[in-house]
C-alpha cells in the first residue's frame, strides 16, 4: 500500500484504483461556469428543490401502495406490475411533482421471507417541465419497515440504487455542489463537504424515513469538478453504503479514478456522526493515485504536487461540531517517479518514499514523523514540521519548516563509486508552489569531524532548473573533499583536484554553485589548507607541508601557498611560500591554459634542478651541471603552459627574477672561483641571466652571465662586465706578466663566450686609467694618472692563451700574442709590433722561464742611446734585483746623433744590473765588439776593434787613421746623452791627416812631412779622455806618442759640422824629446810647441807658438792657454788632476 493524505478545510475524497480496475482517463479541464451554467435564483432553487422531495416521497408512496397490493399475491417471488398499474403510479406521482415529469420503464415487487416486501423501478428518469433530465437511475429498490407498515404507514427499511451519475462540484470559493445529472441544477449546495453531508443527516430526521437504515447505490459514476484547478476527474464504478444505527450513522464507499494515465487508481472512504451533529469521523484509503490529483485537494498535502508518481495510502481525521476540521494523520507510500514541479525542468528519479505525517488544522503544523526516500540520488530518513505559511483558495502556496535527517546515503546520478554517508544533518526550509521555488535558510551536516553549512535555493526556471547553493565547511580531510566532489560540478577542477590534490586539511570552505535554465553551473569555492600534498605541474615535484588559499571562480582557478616545500631531485627543499597556480579558463578544451606563479627561495642546486626538470630542461644541451653554484636562490616568475599531455616547448612561457646570495662556483668559468655576495638572477624562454658584483679567483668583477634557450639556438653562454686589471687579475689569470708589471688598479669591459666542449674565449677593453704599468726589462713604466688603451682577446683555461694583445699606452705600442704554460705563468709572448718610447722599434718575443722573469728578444727595428732609460744610473740599477735574459738583433742601434751601430747583436742579463756583449758595424762601416758591465749604480760600456783607424773613420772624427788596435770605456753621464769615455789606442798610423799635415809643416819638419805622406805616422800609443755629446766630442785630455812625434790634445770637436778646436803640444823626436816627459803631460816631451787647430777637419787651420819650444815643460802652461769650448756649451769640468776617470777594468782586458 501507498500512503497518501487529504487535508484542508474541506475534505475530498480521491480514489486509486488496483490492478484489474478500470483505467484512467486523464482530468479533464473544467470551464468556468458560462451563462448556460448559471445557478437558479434562490427562491427557484428552493421550489425546485421542494419538488423534488415531494416526488422522492409520491414515489415511495407509490411504491408502497404498489407493495400492499402485491403483497398477498407472491412471497418471495418477483412481480412485474402491468402496464396498467405503471401508468397509473407514474400519474400519481407527477400530480405531486409540480410540473416535473417522471418517467420509468418496469415496475416490479419481491416479497422476501419474513414479509419483508421491496419494491424495485427501473430506468427511471425524471425531468422538469423543460425536458431537462434532473436524474437518471437505472434501478431503485427499496424494502418497507414491516412495523410501520402494520400500522398503515410506508415506511422504507433500506433503500438501493443502481446506475446512478452524479457531479460533485467544488467552487472556487470552496463552496460544493452536487448534481444529479450533467448541467442540471445542484439538487444539494452547502459550504463545503461537511456540511454537505449534514444535510443529509437532517434528512434523515423526517419522519417518513424515520425506520430506514441503509441506503446504498451500485454503479455509480461521480464527476467530480474543481473549479479552483480548472480541472475534472471521473470516479467510475463506486458504491456507497449509509448505514443508520440508532442515531449513528456510517457512511462508507470506494471508487475507481480514470485519469487517462497507465494506471488505475482507487478511492475507498469511510464517514461515521450522529445524526443532527456535525462532529464526525473519517477515514480514506487510496490506491495508485497520482500524486497531483491528490496534492490538489488539501492544502496539507499540497507539497505532493511537485513529485509525478503514484500514491497508495491512508488518512484518518475528524470534523467538530462546528463542521471544522479536526488533526487527521496520514500514511502515503509513494511509488516509483520523478521529482518535476514543472515540464521544463530536468526530472529527478526515484524509486518510492514513505511517509508518516499529520496535520493540525487550527496551527497549520504539518508534522513529519517520518518521510523515508530511496532514490537513484540517494536514500534517507528525514522527520520534521513545517507551517503552511501560504494558502490562497484552498491551495497550498508556501510551506515553512525544519526537517532533520537521519541514515542519509547520497549518490546523484551514480557520481560515486559508494554512495556518502552522512548523518546528523538539519535543515530550515521554504517551500513556494507556484512558481516552484526551495529555499533552504540553513542546512547542518556533519559529516565525521566536519561540520557543514549549507544554504540556497532551487527554482523552476523558464528552461530548466535555476538554483543557488551556498555552503561553508569548518574542515575537511582531502580525500573526503575528492570523495564530495560530484561529477555535475564543472569538471575541469574537480579532475585537477582529483589528480593533484594528494593530502591535506581543508578548513573555511566557502563554496557557492549558480546554476540556469539547466546549464552548466557557476561555481565559486574558496577554501585554506594546510599540510597539503599537491601536484601544481605534472613534471614537477609535489608541493608538500603546503598551506595556503585555494579559490575557484566561475572558469578561474587559482591556488596560492602561504608556505611549504619542494624538495629537488638535487640540493634539497625549495620554500615555495607565495607560489600560486592559476588555470584563467577551465572551460578551454583540448589544453587549458595553466599559470603558475612561483616563489622560490632555495640553494643554487635545488632550484636549478627544479629548472631543469621537463618540460623546461634549461641546462639541457648546456653541458652544465645543476650543482654548478653554491648559494642561496631567492626567485618568482611565472609560468604558462597549456594543461595537455606531451606539451611541446615552443607552447611553454615562463619568465623569472631573483637574487642569488653567498654565491661560490668553480663551474661557470672553468678554472676559476666565481664568488658574490649577491647576484641577480632573471630569464625567460630564450634564455637566463645572472649578473652582480662577485669576484672571480679573487679578482673584483661586476658581470652578467647569459645563456640563450631555444630549439636552434647555438649552445653557449656569455659572461659580460667590468673587471679590475691589477697584478691579481693578471696572477689568478694566468696571464704570464713578470711580478710588478702592474701597480694600483684598473677597469676593463670584458665578455667571456662559453662554449661546449671548448676553451672559454675572454675579450677584454680598458683605458688602464688608475693603473700603474711597468716593463722593468725596458725600463718603461706609466704612471697610475696616465691612460691608454688594452685590448686583449684570450682563451681561458688550464692554458690560458692570448690571441690578440695589443697596448697604447704612453711610450709603448705593443701587439702580438701571449701562451701560457701548464702550472700557469708565461710560454710566449711574440709582439710583431712593438714601439717603446721614441728609443725602440721593431719586434719582440718574451719566452717564460718558470718563477723566472721572461727572457726578452728584439729583432727588427732600432734602438736610439741616445733616448734610452738605460742612459741615467738609475736605467741599470733598477733591474738589479733579478736576471732578464735579453738578445737583440737590431738592424741598428743610434749611440749619438753622428755614431750608430749597423746590424747590431747582442745578448744581455739584468743579473745584479745591466750586463753581456754586442757586436756591430760602427756607422755601417768598421766592425765592433763591445761589453755593458753594471759599474757604480750604472752601465759601463767597452768597445774594442782591430781597426782603430776604421772606428775613426766611422765615426767621422779622425778621417785619416790607418790600423791599430782600439778600445774604448764609456759611462753615461750625468746628463742623459752623454757619455764620459776613455780611449786606448795602440800601433796605428796616420796617413794624409792634413790637420797633422798643417801641424808638421808650420814646425818645418820636413822629414816628418814624407813620413806622413809614406806611410803615415806611427803612433804606438794613444791615449784619451773625454765626453761624449749627442752632437760633440769634449776632449779633456790627450795623448799620441809614438817614434817620430809626440803629441797631446784636448778641446772640442762638433760632431754635426765636423769642425775642430783642440790645442795642445807638439814634440817632435819624441823618442828622444821624451827624456822630459816627467815634467810634463804625457805625449809631451821635453821640448814642445804649443798649437791650436780650428776649422774642419779636412781643411784644418793650425796655429803653432815657436816661443813655447823655448820653455821647459814644467812652464809649458804658460803658453798652452785655456782649454777650447763649444761655442753655447758651458766650460766642461775637467777631471781634477791626479782623479782621471775611473779606468775600466774587467777580467778580460789586454794588460
Amino acid at each position: 500500500m501507498s500512503p497518501w493524505k487529504t487535508v484542508g478545510t474541506d475534505c475530498h475524497i480521491l480514489a486509486t484504483t488496483g490492478k484489474g480496475k478500470a483505467k484512467i482517463t486523464r482530468a479533464q479541464k473544467i470551464p468556468g461556469p458560462g451563462p448556460e451554467h448559471q445557478e437558479p435564483s434562490l427562491p427557484g432553487v428552493k421550489r425546485t428543490r421542494w419538488r423534488m422531495l415531494r416526488v422522492g416521497v409520491w414515489l415511495l408512496s407509490g411504491v408502497t401502495l404498489l407493495l400492499a397490493g402485491f403483497v398477498y399475491f407472491a412471497m418471495g417471488a418477483r412481480f412485474d406490475a402491468p402496464d396498467w398499474l405503471r401508468q397509473r403510479v407514474e400519474t400519481r406521482i407527477e400530480r405531486n411533482l409540480a410540473g416535473m415529469q417522471i418517467e420509468f420503464g418496469q415496475i416490479y415487487m419481491v416479497v422476501n421471507h419474513g414479509w419483508r416486501p421491496r419494491v424495485g423501478l427501473r430506468d427511471v428518469r425524471l425531468s422538469a417541465a423543460d425536458g431537462t433530465v434532473m436524474a437518471q437511475l437505472a434501478d431503485a429498490q427499496a424494502s418497507l419497515a414491516m412495523r410501520p407498515l402494520l400500522s398503515g404507514q410506508v415506511q422504507p427499511k433500506r433503500i438501493s440504487i443502481s446506475g446512478l451519475f452524479a457531479t460533485l462540484r467544488r467552487e472556487a470559493s470552496g463552496a460544493m455542489a452536487l448534481s444529479l445529472e450533467g448541467g442540471a441544477a445542484p439538487v444539494r449546495q452547502a459550504a463545503g463537504l461537511p456540511q454537505l453531508i449534514e444535510q443529509f443527516d437532517q434528512l434523515l430526521m423526517a419522519p417518513a424515513l424515520s425506520a430506514l437504515d441503509v441506503i446504498e447505490t451500485e454503479a455509480l459514476t461521480l464527476r467530480y469538478e474543481d473549479d479552483r484547478q480548472g480541472r475534472g476527474w471521473t470516479l467510475d464504478g463506486g458504491h456507497i453504503e449509509l448505514d443508520r444505527t440508532g442515531e449513528n450513522v456510517a457512511i462508507t464507499g470506494g471508487f475507481s479514478l480514470l485519469s487517462g494515465r497507465d494506471y488505475v487508481g482507487t478511492v475507498e472512504a469511510n464517514y461515521s456522526s450522529k445524526i443532527g451533529d456535525a462532529a464526525a469521523e473519517f477515514g480514506v484509503l487510496v490506491r495508485e493515485i497520482a500524486s497531483e490529483d491528490i496534492a490538489s485537494q488539501s492544502a496539507a498535502l499540497g507539497w505532493l504536487q511537485v513529485l509525478r508518481a503514484p500514491i497508495s495510502g491512508s488518512l484518518r481525521g475528524g470534523i467538530d461540531s462546528n463542521s471544522a476540521l479536526l488533526p487527521f494523520s496520514a500514511s502515503l507510500q509513494i511509488g516509483s517517479g520523478v521529482l518535476q514541479p514543472a515540464d521544463q525542468t530536468l526530472p529527478i528519479p526515484f524509486h518510492g518514499a514513505s511517509s508518516y505525517i499529520s496535520f493540525t488544522p487550527e496551527t497549520q503544523i504539518l508534522q513529519f514523523d517520518e518521510l523515508r526516500v530511496n532514490s537513484g540520488w540517494g536514500a534517507g530518513a528525514m522527520e520534521g514540521q513545517a507551517l503552511l505559511s501560504g494558502v490562497e483558495n484552498g491551495q497550498l502556496t508556501e510551506l515553512v519548516g525544519q526537517v532533520r535527517f537521519s541514515d542519509l546515503s547520497l549518490n546523484p546520478r551514480g557520481l560515486y563509486e559508494t554512495p556518502l554517508e552522512l548523518a546528523g544533518i538539519s535543515a530550515d526550509f521554504k517551500l513556494e508552489l507556484n512558481p516552484f521555488r526551495l529555499r533552504i535558510g540553513e542546512m547542518l551536516v556533519r559529516d565525521g569531524d566536519s561540520n557543514i553549512l549549507v544554504s540556497g535555493a532551487l527554482r523552476a526556471g523558464d528552461l530548466g532548473w535555476d538554483y543557488d547553493v551556498i555552503a561553508q565547511v569548518d574542515q575537511v580531510e582531502a580525500d573526503r573533499v575528492k570523495q564530495l566532489w560530484p561529477e555535475a560540478a564543472p569538471p575541469k577542477p574537480r579532475k585537477w583536484v582529483r589528480e593533484n590534490l594528494w593530502q591535506g586539511t581543508a578548513r573555511d570552505i566557502n563554496l557557492a554553485l549558480r546554476g540556469r535554465d539547466g546549464k552548466k553551473p557557476f561555481l565559486y569555492l574558496d577554501l585554506g589548507f594546510e599540510d597539503a600534498v599537491v601536484r601544481f605541474q605534472k613534471n614537477l615535484p609535489p608541493l608538500r607541508n603546503a598551506q595556503g588559499q585555494m579559490s575557484i571562480f566561475g572558469k578561474r582557478l587559482v591556488l596560492m601557498a602561504t608556505g611549504g616545500t619542494v624538495t629537488a631531485d638535487q640540493g634539497g627543499d625549495i620554500d615555495v611560500a607565495g607560489t600560486s597556480f592559476i588555470i584563467p579558463d577551465m572551460s578551454v578544451k583540448r589544453g587549458a591554459p595553466g599559470v603558475a606563479r612561483v616563489v622560490g627561495t632555495g640553494s643554487v642546486t635545488s632550484v636549478l634542478s627544479l629548472l631543469n626538470r621537463p618540460p623546461l630542461s634549461v641546462l639541457k644541451d648546456s653541458n652544465l651541471p645543476v650543482d654548478l653554484a653554491k648559494g642561496l636562490v631567492s626567485v618568482a616568475g611565472t609560468l604558462s603552459l597549456p594543461l595537455r599531455e606531451k606539451v611541446p616547448v615552443e607552447e611553454i612561457f615562463y619568465h623569472y627574477q631573483g637574487r642569488i646570495s653567498d654565491v661560490e662556483s668553480n663551474v661557470l668559468v672553468p678554472g676559476h672561483a666565481l664568488q658574490a655576495t649577491s647576484l641577480s638572477l632573471s630569464g625567460d624562454q630564450n634564455g637566463v641571466d645572472i649578473g652582480g658584483k662577485g669576484q672571480l679567483s679573487g679578482v673584483p668583477i661586476s658581470a652578467k652571465w647569459r645563456m640563450a634557450l631555444g630549439k636552434d639556438v647555438p649552445k653557449a653562454s656569455r659572461v659580460e662586465g667590468r673587471v679590475e686589471l691589477s697584478q691579481m687579475a693578471v696572477d689568478a689569470f694566468g696571464l704570464g706578466l713578470p711580478k710588478g708589471s702592474i701597480s694600483g688598479q684598473a677597469t676593463g669591459e670584458f665578455a667571456v663566450d662559453l662554449k661546449p666542449e671548448q676553451a672559454p674565449l675572454l675579450s677584454l677593453q680598458s683605458d688602464l686609467s688608475g693603473a700603474g704599468l711597468r716593463i722593468p726589462s725596458l725600463s718603461w713604466a706609466m704612471s697610475p694618472e696616465a691612460t691608454g688603451t688594452l685590448n686583449i682577446s684570450a682563451r681561458l683555461g688550464e692554458l690560458a692563451q692570448v690571441d690578440l694583445l695589443e697596448l697604447q699606452a704612453p711610450g709603448l705600442s705593443v701587439s702580438g700574442t701571449l701562451s701560457t704554460r701548464e702550472g700557469g705563468g708565461l710560454d710566449r709572448a711574440q709582439f710583431g709590433q712593438v714601439k717603446v718610447g721614441n728609443w725602440l722599434t721593431g719586434s719582440a718575443e718574451l719566452v717564460g722561464r718558470g718563477n723566472a722573469a721572461p727572457s726578452v728578444n728584439v729583432t727588427g727595428g732600432a734602438l736610439d742611446m741616445r733616448k734610452t732609460p738605460f742612459s741615467g744610473a738609475s736605467g741599470a740599477a733598477g733591474t738589479s734585483g733579478g736576471n732578464t735574459p735579453i738578445t737583440l738583433t737590431l738592424g741598428r742601434l743610434q749611440v749619438t746623433d753622428s755614431i750608430a751601430l749597423h746590424g747590431f747583436r747582442g745578448k744581455f742579463s739584468t743579473l745584479g744590473g745591466f750586463s753581456g756583449q754586442f757586436s756591430g758595424a760602427l756607422n755601417g762601416q768598421t766592425a765592433i765588439s763591445g761589453q755593458v758591465v753594471p759599474q757604480n749604480g750604472g752601465v759601463a760600456t767597452r768597445i774594442r776593434s782591430n781597426d782603430a783607424g776604421g772606428v775613426f773613420r766611422s765615426a767621422g772624427m779622425l778621417g785619416h787613421g790607418r790600423g791599430g788596435s782600439f778600445d774604448m770605456t764609456l759611462t753615461p753621464a750625468s746628463k742623459p746623452g752623454e757619455y764620459d769615455g776613455r780611449i786606448k789606442v795602440k800601433n796605428t798610423r796616420i796617413k794624409d791627416a792634413p790637420a797633422m799635415a798643417a801641424l808638421i809643416n808650420s814646425l818645418s819638419l820636413i822629414g816628418l812631412v814624407d813620413e806622413l805622406a809614406g806611410q803615415g805616422i806611427l803612433f804606438t800609443g794613444v791615449e784619451a779622455s773625454f765626453r761624449l755629446g749627442p752632437s760633440y766630442l769634449i776632449l779633456h785630455k790627450s795623448s799620441a806618442v809614438g817614434p817620430s812625434i809626440g803629441l797631446s790634445m784636448d778641446g772640442n770637436f762638433d760632431l754635426a759640422r765636423g769642425v775642430l778646436n783642440m790645442r795642445g803640444v807638439v814634440s817632435p823626436i819624441y823618442m828622444l824629446n821624451a827624456i822630459g816627459s816627467v815634467l810634463t803631460r804625457k805625449g809631451e816631451g821635453l821640448i814642445g810647441f804649443a798649437y791650436t787647430l780650428r776649422g774642419t777637419a779636412d781643411e784644418p787651420q793650425v796655429q803653432v807658438n815657436p816661443l813655447s819650444g823655448l820653455a821647459p815643460g814644467m812652464f809649458r802652461e804658460i803658453f798652452r792657454g785655456p782649454a777650447p769650448r763649444i761655442p753655447g756649451q758651458p766650460e766642461p769640468a775637467a777631471p781634477t788632476p791626479g782623479t782621471p776617470p775611473s779606468p775600466y777594468s774587467s777580467p778580460a782586458e789586454d794588460r
